[in-house]
């Protein structure tokens, strides 16, 4: 849950196919959930193809996790998002409950509206 966890988390919505498949289960239970506002998944599987999904729609692009908050089993990340050239295009904060291991069981994104 520090923010080194997190950060290797965010690597997965931009690391190749291969690299995702290795990190994902040292940092997702097998029945991960998760939702953001376009979707719900549940599954390693189905986790790992959104996020290929994402990279697809989102070229270049990648996750910046500026804070991370964590207590008992539950952790709250602050991110941005960054474009190719190294712009900030949109900022939202992650909250998630954490299995017995420590890694993410349930994960909820939110965007945050740019000003």
């Amino acid at each position: 849950m520090t923010h080194d966890f997190w950060r290797s988390y965010a690597s997965c919505w931009s690391a190749p196919d291969a690299q995702r498949t290795e990190l994902l289960p040292q940092l997702t239970s097998a029945d991960v959930s998760y939702r953001d506002p376009m979707t719900e998944v549940r599954g390693r599987e189905a986790f790992s193809a959104y996020m290929k999904q994402f990279q697809n729609g989102y070229p270049g692009h990648r996750f910046d996790v500026e804070r991370v908050d964590a207590h008992h089993d539950r952790s709250l990340a602050r991110w941005q998002l960054i474009d190719p050239s190294g712009q900030p295009v949109q900022r939202g904060v992650s909250s998630a409950v954490h299995d017995e291991e420590g890694r993410l069981r349930d994960v909820t994104g939110f965007f945050q509206a740019q000003s």
